[in-house]
């Protein structure tokens, strides 16, 4: 007795006696000619997950504003990642001095020389900027 092989495509719920041309379709992409695809696709496809080490008060409050704006995380943290590297391409002071020497301690690890140390007032601000948003909000605002 053989036992019948059921293939599922992703998440589709389909099973293989799905018409073969549609399996392929629903496999490979949506979008199979690379030349119809939008900038946006493109732009998405090249779009690569990392993962970086954050204090929690760093992610509660990016996830804070993201909710606010009405958009992920991700896209948000992106944005500011963007604007924090604009930043400092154009030699923003507030920026420089933060990167000074005097705000870096050396690191125990070989891999880099350095490890950097966030200014402590903008720390406050984002814990101030929590406090602020964990108060329960008065009747009729």
């Amino acid at each position: 007795m053989t036992k019948k092989r059921k293939t599922r495509v992703g998440g589709f719920g389909v099973r293989g006696s799905a018409d073969p041309d549609t399996l392929a379709q629903m496999r490979d992409s949506a979008v199979r000619n690379k030349a119809a695809m939008t900038a946006k696709q493109r732009r998405d496809r090249q779009r690569k997950r990392v993962m970086y080490d954050i204090a929690p008060a760093v992610k509660e409050v990016v996830q804070l504003l993201a909710k606010r704006e009405d958009t992920s995380a991700s896209q948000l943290v992106e944005m500011l990642i963007v604007y924090g590297l604009r930043a400092y391409l154009r030699n923003d002071p507030e920026l420089a001095e933060a990167l000074s020497l005097e705000n870096r301690t050396r690191s125990r690890t070989p891999r880099f020389y350095w490890d950097l140390e966030i200014p402590e007032e903008w720390l406050l601000a984002l814990e101030a900027y929590l406090s602020e948003a964990r108060k329960p909000k008065k009747w009729g605002e």
